[in-house]
C-alpha cells in the first residue's frame, strides 16, 4: 500500500446544522461552517518573532525576516467573505452529489457514457439535476488573492476516506491555467495533482501521449466525480488569451461543461487581462451568476490599511525601532498602491538596507530611496494603479513581482570585501626567532624545509604560547604516526592443495583430504559440524 494512503483521514461525520446537509456523508465530514471570528482566527498567520533577534548579525537576521513572505497573512472582510463563498460553494456542489443517493450512481453512469463516447456533453440520465455553482475572481498581481484562496482551501482536509463506502473524497484540487491554454495539458496537470493527493497512478494509466484531448477530458471529469471533487480551482486564467491549442473557447467551454453537465464546482483566477474571458462564455454556465464575480482590487488607504501597516510595522529586525509615522504610512501606500506584496517586500528591503548602511532604523527617505532603487520593473504596474484608468491596469496587471531575495542577495554582494591573501610566512613575522631555531632542529633532524615550515606554521597557530621544544615533540609525533611502516608481516600463503593433509584436524580443508569415498557432508556430521535431521526429527 502506497504511504500516502496512511496519511489520508477516515471520514469523521459530524452534524452540518441543517436537514439537507444531513444525510450527505461528503458535506458532514467537512469542518463545521465557520462563523466571521472563527474563520478569522484559523486564516489569520503571523510569523514568530524574538526581540533578541535583533542582536544577531545582518546575514543572519535576514534569514529571519523572510517570515514575512511565508508566515504573514493577516484577514479582512473581503477574506472572509470569500471564505464564506467557497463554503457555500463547496457544500451546495455536494447536494446534487450525495454518494448515498441513487443520483450518484446516475452521475457515474454518465460519465461512463462520456468515456465511451468520448463527449463531456453526453448525458444519458436526464432526471437528474447539478447542483454546483461557479465564480471567477479578477485582480492584479501581488493583491494577495492567490494567498487567500490557498489560506482558504487548506483549512479544508485535503483528502477523506469513507469505509463504509469505499470513496476518497478530495474536498478541493488547484491547478495553473497551462499558458498555450492547452486543454491536454489541463487534464495531464489534473492527473498529477491527484495522484500527488492520493498516491494514484492517473497520469500514467490515463494521461497516454497518444490519447486524445476528448478522451482525456472525459476521463478528468470522471475522476472529479469518482473522488467527490468539491471545487475544482484553476489559476491563472489570463494564460487563455494566448491563442494556442485550440485558445480560450475550448477551454471555457470545457469548464461550463463540468458546471452544468458533470455537476462540479469551479473557480477561475487571473489577472485583469481575464475580465473580458468572465464576461463571455464562462457567464453562460447555468448557475455561474449565483455566487457572481469577485473583484479583487488592491487595499484602499483606509483603516484596513492603517491596522495592517500598523501590525507589520512591529516585525522590525533592526535594532532601533522608530514610530510609525503618518509620513510613513503614507510614503508606503504611495510606493506599493495598497498592492499587498509589494508592500511586504518593500518592507523587508527596506530594514536590509538599514542593516548595510548601519543605519539600523527605518525612515520616510529610506524607503523612498528602496522603491526608487529596487522597485524600477513595476513602476509602470505602480503608476497605472496611479492613473486608475482600466485599459493601462489591464496592460500590467499580470506583472511579476520583484525578486526579494535576489534583490537583498544582490545588495549583500556589493558590500562583501574580500581581504587581500598574504603568504602564511608573513603573519609569523613577530615569531621569527622561534621559527629559526625550529627550523634548525627539524632540518637536524632530516626534515625538509618545505615540508617542515608549513607544520611549524600550523602548530604555532594553533597554540603561539608553546615553547620550542613542545612544538618539536608535536612535530616529531606526527612524523612518526605518517612514517610508513614497510616491515609490516605479509599474510602467509594460501596452502597448496597437496598440502591440506598438514593443516589442523578440524581445519575442513584437511577433512576434505581424508574424506575419502564418503561425501563432504558425510565428513561434516561424523566430525559433529553439522547436524543429523533424522536424528531431530526424531528427537521432536
Amino acid at each position: 500500500m502506497n504511504d500516502i494512503w496512511t496519511k489520508i483521514p477516515n471520514a469523521d461525520y459530524s452534524d452540518p446544522g441543517l436537514p439537507e446537509y444531513a444525510d450527505n456523508p461528503f458535506i458532514c465530514a467537512l469542518p463545521a461552517i465557520r462563523d466571521q471570528s472563527t474563520a478569522i482566527h484559523e486564516l489569520r498567520l503571523l510569523p514568530t518573532f524574538d526581540p533578541q533577534e535583533v542582536n544577531l548579525p545582518p546575514h543572519i537576521r535576514v534569514h529571519a525576516m523572510q517570515r514575512l513572505l511565508t508566515q504573514f497573512f493577516q484577514p479582512f472582510a473581503q477574506h472572509i467573505t470569500l471564505e464564506t463563498r467557497f463554503s457555500l460553494l463547496i457544500r451546495q456542489g455536494y447536494l446534487g452529489r450525495n454518494p448515498e443517493s441513487p443520483d450518484f450512481k446516475k452521475h457515474l453512469n454518465n460519465g461512463y457514457d462520456r468515456i465511451l463516447n468520448k463527449n463531456i456533453r453526453q448525458t444519458t440520465h436526464t432526471d437528474i439535476t447539478t447542483t454546483a455553482n461557479s465564480f471567477g475572481i479578477v485582480g492584479t498581481s501581488g493583491c494577495g488573492k492567490s494567498l487567500a484562496i490557498r489560506r482558504i482551501l487548506t483549512s479544508y482536509p485535503q483528502a477523506i476516506f469513507h469505509p463504509d463506502l469505499q470513496i476518497t473524497q478530495v474536498p478541493w484540487l488547484k491547478l495553473e491555467c497551462p499558458s498555450n491554454g492547452s486543454l491536454k495539458e489541463l487534464c495531464k496537470n489534473f492527473f498529477v495533482a491527484l495522484d500527488n493527493r492520493l498516491g494514484t497512478q492517473y497520469r500514467k494509466q490515463r494521461g497516454k501521449a497518444r490519447t486524445g484531448t476528448d478522451e482525456l477530458i472525459t476521463e478528468m471529469a470522471q475522476l472529479a466525480q469518482i473522488h467527490g471533487l468539491g471545487v475544482l480551482v484553476i489559476d491563472e486564467i489570463q494564460n487563455l488569451s494566448v491563442h494556442r491549442s485550440g485558445g480560450e473557447q475550448p477551454m471555457l467551454q470545457f469548464f461550463v461543461s463540468l458546471v452544468n453537465e458533470v455537476g462540479i464546482p469551479v473557480v477561475l483566477v487571473g489577472t485583469p487581462k481575464a475580465r473580458r474571458l468572465f464576461a463571455k462564455d464562462f457567464s453562460q454556465a447555468r448557475r455561474s451568476s449565483g455566487l457572481g464575480s469577485v473583484s479583487w482590487d488592491r487595499m484602499p488607504e483606509d483603516g484596513n490599511w492603517e491596522r495592517l501597516t500598523t501590525l507589520l510595522w512591529d516585525y522590525q529586525w533592526l535594532k532601533q525601532k522608530v514610530p510609525l509615522t503618518e509620513n510613513i504610512r503614507k510614503a508606503l501606500y504611495n510606493c506599493s498602491q495598497g498592492v499587498i506584496d509589494i508592500l511586504v517586500k518593500l518592507f523587508i528591503l527596506s530594514q536590509w538596507r538599514a542593516m548595510l548602511t548601519k543605519a539600523e532604523q527605518l525612515s520616510e527617505a529610506l524607503i523612498l530611496q528602496v522603491y526608487q532603487d529596487e522597485f524600477k520593473a513595476v513602476h509602470p504596474m505602480l503608476d497605472a494603479l496611479r492613473s486608475g484608468d482600466p485599459d493601462k491596469i489591464e496592460r500590467f496587471g499580470d506583472l511579476r513581482m520583484p525578486d526579494v531575495e535576489g534583490k537583498m542577495i544582490q545588495a549583500f554582494s556589493s558590500e562583501i570585501v574580500i581581504p587581500e591573501s598574504k603568504p602564511l610566512t608573513q603573519s609569523f613575522s613577530e615569531e621569527s626567532d622561534k621559527v629559526k631555531k625550529l627550523l634548525n632542529i627539524t632540518d637536524s633532524l632530516g626534515l625538509e624545509h618545505d615540508i617542515a615550515l608549513p607544520i611549524i606554521e600550523m602548530e604555532i597557530a594553533k597554540n603561539p604560547s608553546l615553547d620550542v621544544m613542545h612544538i618539536i615533540h608535536r612535530i616529531t609525533a606526527q612524523m612518526t604516526q605518517a612514517t610508513p611502516t614497510n616491515n609490516r608481516p605479509r599474510p602467509s600463503k594460501k596452502p597448496k592443495t597437496n598440502n591440506w593433509q598438514v593443516l589442523p584436524e578440524r581445519d575442513m580443508r584437511n577433512m576434505f583430504f581424508h574424506k575419502g569415498e564418503n561425501t563432504m557432508h558425510e565428513m561434516l556430521k561424523q566430525e559433529g559440524i553439522v547436524a543429523s535431521i533424522t536424528n531431530i526429527l526424531k528427537s521432536n
